[in-house]
């Protein structure tokens, strides 16, 4: 099955698109029967993210485009190479500086340890909400119950009709009982 284009213009650039693509798998790399990031197509996934034009899309567009410039920018300062030329040492070396925001976080790192946090946050999510994700954490998904159902506990009827009460709905009160 094929995917639809995305209603509006991508952000990405090639480039960027490498760089997200190696950053989404230092995040999620392939594990045993488990595909890497990219492999399942997650920079895909978040350029259409990014690219869209919501609001709460275009700040994650403002952080993943400059998080992605900064860490180009500091593989250049620290090796004179783009990141994605970087052997692998080099390039942990720079994810290990930004990749948690606490205490022990140097001063200089704050702000992008911030920015590396959503991008991660974006990664997991698109990873798992794809197929090979949900066979990863063994989500189910909708399924039906086996057996005889036997449906919501009195406690849960209470606090369901309570809040009918509330809003003025009680004539869709359940029977208790």
């Amino acid at each position: 099955m094929t995917p639809p284009e995305a209603p509006w213009p991508l952000t990405l650039t090639p480039a960027q698109l490498s760089l997200l693509a190696l950053l989404s798998d230092i995040i999620v790399p392939q594990e045993g029967q488990w595909p890497s990031a990219s492999a399942v197509q997650v920079p895909t996934v978040l350029d259409e993210w990014v690219s869209a034009p919501y609001p709460s899309q275009q700040q994650d567009r403002l952080t993943v485009l400059s998080a992605l410039a900064w860490i180009d920018d500091e593989a250049a300062m620290r090796f004179s190479q783009p990141f994605t030329a970087l052997g692998t040492p080099q390039q942990l070396a720079i994810i290990d500086d930004i990749a948690y925001d606490n205490e022990q976080t140097p001063r200089q790192f704050q702000r992008i340890a911030k920015a590396f946090s959503r991008l991660r946050n974006l990664v997991l999510a698109a990873y798992f909400c794809t197929p090979e994700g949900f066979e990863d954490i063994g989500y189910l998904g909708n399924v039906a119950i086996a057996g005889s159902y036997p449906g919501p506990t009195p406690e849960a009827y209470s606090h369901l009709n309570k809040t009918l009460a509330e809003l003025g709905l009680s004539e869709f009160a359940y029977p208790v009982g």
